[in-house]
């Protein structure tokens, strides 16, 4: 699930807080580096908000767009320190009115990081801000969670999956052991309310909205699942996000396997660890992250708690959300705009399309693609395209489902991701 509001109101600020910028000025190239970004360039808008960083170093906004740039390519180090500089730099400027905003990002950056312990006082700070009822609820989680997230026990583990479409596999709480579906197209952990009951999440708060699958908002709560372990390694207590079992049952826009999960692995614990799902032995491989990222590997990129993959479709760069909880690949309007003749292409045909709210929808489609991910290659690809929410920040372009990652060993390690074609 992926918040609501975020970065759109900071590209705004950018372009408008300090009047026309005159050419050349510092923030002229932060607003450049925000057209980069709607571009899906983050590799320009890098380059560019780490050189306003190097021009000004005391400048309020390059340090906040240098830990957005970090926070995207998953260094989250990286991230923490250029927000906590930004926070910095406006006390010393005298900058009170972007302060509270400035805390509460950083407690979000801390938050995601697993470190519990001191995100709660910059969520806290950060609540009189955009988002405040999730920040007060996540400050409210983070006093009861450990200090720090910790893995306890070996340091590989591997688990066998269940038979069906979507990967799954048995964890949970020491004296509770469910099937909990592999979902890296959603932000947190999340479980249906009946199953979080029956787990015993303790200290549920409402957390306002988030984002399904789909970009459709619905209601949820944030709790801690005590002492909750993933095969023979013990995580302790974990936040996670409760939503209605209906919300659950529907994430899948294309309906999916029969057997619904109850509760999803997101990618707040699946990327603390090298994740590497292989078909061929119906197992998941988790392990500590490594150092020295596999040959062959890509950069993803993280917006708005997704993990958004590169593909080559004809030679056009595209970004689709990496979704193993999906069971069909698709397309976004955007991506049909981006390829060339997308729209003349697209063929009219109608397919089961669930979302929250139910219901058919007639939608279009695109037939005989070419699609290239790291080392695998898919002919003859067939996408249908399915309206989703509109990236504020960064275009989403598409969706990797089961359909395809299902035909590959996927690896995913600190936000690089490995596939090789094995069926």
């Amino acid at each position: 699930m992926a918040r609501r509001g975020g970065l759109l109101g900071l590209a705004v600020c950018v372009a408008t807080c300090r009047g026309a910028p005159p050419p050349e000025s510092i923030e002229m190239q932060l607003a450049q580096a925000v057209v980069a970004l709607r571009e899906g360039q983050p590799e320009a808008a890098a380059e560019l908000v780490a050189g306003a960083r190097a021009r000004d170093p005391r400048h309020v906004a390059a340090a906040r767009w240098s830990a957005v740039i970090a926070n995207m390519t998953w260094r989250e180090d990286d991230a923490i320190r250029e927000q906590t500089a930004a926070i910095r730099l406006a006390r010393a400027g005298s900058e009170t009115a972007a302060l509270a905003e400035l805390q509460g990002e950083l407690g979000e950056l801390l938050f995601q990081a697993g470190r519990w312990g001191e995100s709660a006082a910059p969520l806290s700070a950060g609540a009189a801000a955009d988002d405040g009822v999730r920040r007060r609820a996540f400050a409210t989680i983070a006093a009861t969670l450990p200090y720090q997230r910790r893995f306890a026990g070996p340091l590989v583990t591997e688990q066998q999956l269940l038979p069906g479409g979507a990967p799954e596999f048995v964890c949970g709480t020491r004296d509770r052991l469910r099937p909990f579906a592999i979902d890296t197209g959603t932000s947190m952990t999340t479980l249906g309310d009946s199953f979080a009951r029956e787990l015993g999440v303790q200290s549920r708060q409402p957390a306002g909205e988030a984002l399904d699958a789909a970009g459709k908002a619905l209601s949820i709560d944030v709790g801690q699942l005590p002492q909750f372990c993933i095969g023979s390694v013990d995580v302790g207590g974990v936040p996670v996000l409760v939503v209605a079992d209906r919300a659950l049952r529907l994430r899948d826009e294309h309906g999916g396997a029969e057997r619904v999960p109850r509760g999803v692995l997101g990618l707040d614990l699946l990327s603390a660890c090298r994740m590497t799902v292989d078909p061929e032995r119906a197992s998941v491989v988790l392990e500590r992250p490594q150092s020295t990222p596999l040959a062959g590997a890509v950069q993803c990129v993280r917006v708005d708690g997704r993990c958004l993959v590169p593909v080559s479709i004809e030679g056009q760069r595209l970004w689709f959300v990496l979704d193993t909880g999906a069971s069909h690949s698709s397309l976004s309007e955007a991506g049909v705009r981006d390829l060339a003749g997308g729209e003349d292409r697209a063929v009219p045909s109608f397919r089961r399309v669930h979302t929250v709210g139910g219901g058919t929808v007639a939608v279009r489609e695109l037939r005989g693609l070419v699609l290239r991910c790291s080392e695998a290659r898919f002919l003859d690809v067939t996408l249908p395209v399915v309206p989703r929410g509109a990236g504020a920040l960064f275009p989403v372009h598409g969706v990797l489902g089961v359909d395809l990652i299902g035909r590959c060993r996927l690896t995913l390690d600190r936000g690089r991701v490995h596939l090789l074609a094995v069926r």
